[in-house]
């Protein structure tokens, strides 16, 4: 869904905020700290449940308040979410509650690109995996369903590794069973995807670092030549003394490999930030080439590209669907950018939390 209304009430210092409008790109600009960056984060919220800037709710809901609202409508659904500083949330779709974040993720494919991070790069596992469900979750219609009974047998096997110390094989070959069957699913998935993944990354990698060998390469998080089954039962020992699952999908990773070796290690961090964008675009090209359009959020990109990047970021967002909302300490260059592109925009000024449209 591309949105065309946004209310947001109780994110940190924003007054009550209510967009109509909007458009492919909507532009807002302010000094720092007058709220730019709370609108990105409000609209992470409902699409993901989660701020990117802070796991702790009440960091975000306004003082002296307990929740904090996101509404926003397409030309299609409506869509919102209440937070609360417990943690607990409400979510509703067209008007009807629902139980779970999933259902506003699939109406709501939405990107992050922050060119001031690069921590999928240069921090664990964890976020490259993320990045990897992200697609799987938007473009393989089984990958959920799977996720989810991979992901209850982990935590009942681990929950009896942490509890018990003399489990046999047989006290936990209902879970072994059962991750080893799901696991091998999950792997199948993704390696379908990720090769699919990479003719779209290298697409982009030849626009964004042409002068780079950049190869994306896929860790199961098993000894795939053996099976999962054969791992759960031959580090089952290990499993015990650790008291928890050593092997799985859980335990996937991506790597980024150059013939002088891993990207982490051999790339400026210039040169990190723009994998980071090609891997994101390619993501959302990914996703267009299936008839899914998502919307980015861009935090401050004007302040890390040049002004060369900046446009062939825009240009290839435009052309490939997305709706953006972008916070900028430097509208003129990025009005010039969406004119000479031919872009429909909307601007708007953020001063102390007040957001109000601007008239071209």
């Amino acid at each position: 869904m591309h949105i065309t209304r946004l209310n947001i009430q109780r994110v940190r210092n924003l007054k009550t905020v209510a967009l109509h409008g909007l458009q492919p790109f909507n532009i807002f600009y302010g000094q720092n700290g007058s709220g730019k960056t709370s609108i990105l984060e409000a609209i992470h919220l409902l699409a993901t449940g989660r701020s990117f800037r802070t796991h702790i709710p009440k960091n975000y809901i306004q003082n002296e308040t307990t929740d904090a609202i996101v509404f926003a409508q397409s030309l299609t659904e409506k869509i919102g979410m209440q937070k609360l500083s417990s943690g607990e949330q409400l979510i509703k779709v067209n008007g009807d509650t629902v139980a779970t974040q999933g259902q506003l993720a699939k109406l709501l494919p939405l990107q992050l690109i922050d060119p001031l991070s690069t921590d999928i790069i240069d921090h664990g596992a964890k976020p490259r995996r993320q990045l990897l469900d992200w697609l799987m979750f938007h473009v393989e219609p089984e990958f959920y369903h799977a996720w989810q009974y991979y992901s209850r047998a982990l935590k009942q096997r681990n929950s009896l590794l942490k509890s018990q110390r003399n489990l046999s094989l047989l006290d936990l070959e209902p879970w072994n069973k059962m991750l080893s069957d799901y696991g091998e699913i999950l792997h199948s998935q993704r390696v379908e995807i990720v090769e699919q993944w990479k003719i779209y990354l290298q697409n982009d990698l030849a626009q964004l670092l042409p002068d780079l060998s950049i190869e994306l390469e896929y860790s199961a998080g098993f000894h795939v030549e053996c099976g999962l089954a054969n791992d759960l039962i031959n580090y089952h020992q290990k499993d015990l003394d650790r008291r928890y699952t050593e092997y799985g999908p859980h335990r996937a990773d991506l790597r980024f490999k150059t013939p002088l070796g891993d990207a982490d290690v051999v790339l400026s961090r210039g040169q990190k930030k723009l994998l980071i964008m090609a891997l994101k675009l390619s993501q959302i090209a990914m996703l267009h080439a299936c008839n899914r359009e998502t919307v980015v959020l861009l935090d401050d990109v004007t302040a890390e590209l040049d002004l060369t990047a900046q446009r062939r970021l825009i240009a290839q967002l435009s052309q490939l669907g997305s709706q953006v909302f972008m916070t900028t300490l430097d509208h003129e260059s990025v009005k010039k950018h969406l004119h000479d592109l031919s872009i429909s925009y909307q601007l708007f000024n953020v001063d102390h939390g007040q957001v109000q449209v601007v008239v071209p």
